[in-house]
């Protein structure tokens, strides 16, 4: 089961809420034999206006308060059909999905409580919500999902047709050996930086410890190493691309000089690229399909709940 963050899924209630609200709201619509009322309609409102910056215009607002109604009548459809088929949701269930929320976003229970309620949630309306979350994947289990089939055909043709997408470029793993320029330093000093790099670049080459080459240097040069990680070769500027053009992986390049340093690059690995197999992207290509498809179906499904149903929209 997938609950991939605590932002909360819309969930309404069916029915009014008190004697009060059947006084001051009228009928919204009815969907079958339950009834969506002006009240309920203007709570979810004014819920998603408390989380835009800017006023709508009365136009937009009508747009929204329509909106808002289709997504009403669709979940109010969907607990009509949870419960025609009488699916049921355990604590048990209920916990999992608590533990699966904490792992994800590295919390504790503590934490979750804390961030639900900054929400402005009550943590016992979280749980209810959570378990509505559980009960809606259990209807699309049975509703939708049995009917989305995934032959590997289809696999293996998306893979075919998209191999560009599954190409690795060149990788080079690199580390650092600089030999610090002042900006003062004048030109005799320069060359003798470079001049000293030179030396080391051939004592290295001599397969030298380079710990120990480099500390020959520290004291008087300031000699220091550094890795720098993994980089796309197209990534790399021209100048550090032609000198590690073809160099091996635990050589070294020719030192290059620039305004404030003398580098000796070492390649400490390559990763020449290629296409990724088949065989470790078919499951991530499957899923992908799985989904496309089955949000293909949800809504081909959602359609056929309203076809039908009886909802009478009375705004």
């Amino acid at each position: 089961m997938r609950i991939l963050a605590i932002t909360l899924l819309f969930f309404c209630s069916i029915g009014m809420n008190s004697a009060v609200a059947e006084v001051v709201s009228r009928i919204a619509a009815v969907v079958n034999k339950d009834i969506i009322t002006t009240h309920q309609l203007d709570q979810k409102l004014q819920e998603q206006l408390a989380n835009q910056e800017q006023k709508p215009s009365p136009a937009q607002l009508g747009v929204m308060r329509q909106e808002l109604l289709s997504r009403l009548i669709e979940e109010t459809l969907v607990q009509q059909r949870i419960k025609a088929l009488n699916l049921k949701v355990s604590e048990s269930e209920i916990e999992t999905a608590l533990q699966d929320v904490q792992n994800k976003n590295h919390l504790t229970r503590e934490q979750l409580e804390q961030a639900v309620s900054a929400q402005g949630m009550d943590f016992d309306a979280y749980r209810e919500n959570l378990g509505q979350q559980i009960l809606r994947y259990k209807l699309i289990g049975e509703e939708v999902r049995r009917q989305v089939d995934v032959p590997e055909r289809e696999v293996v043709e998306y893979y075919r047709a998209h191999l560009d997408e599954y190409r690795l470029a060149p990788e080079v793993q690199l580390s650092a050996i600089t030999f610090p320029i002042s900006k003062k330093a004048s030109d005799q000093e320069r060359q003798q930086i470079l001049k000293v790099a030179g030396e080391a670049l051939a004592r290295l080459r001599q397969h030298e410890n380079m710990s120990a080459v480099i500390a020959s240097y520290t004291d008087t040069y300031g000699a220091t190493d550094s890795e720098l990680g993994n980089f796309v070769v197209g990534e790399l500027t021209q100048e550090f691309a032609n000198a590690i053009f073809d160099v091996e992986p635990g050589g070294y390049s020719e030192p290059i000089v620039t305004e404030t340093a003398v580098r000796l690059l070492r390649v400490d690995a390559r990763n020449p690229g290629g296409l990724i197999q088949f065989d470790t992207v078919k499951n991530e290509i499957y899923q992908m399909i799985l989904d496309q498809k089955t949000d293909v179906r949800i809504k081909e499904w959602t359609r056929s709940l309203k076809t039908n149903a009886f909802i009478d929209i009375r705004l």
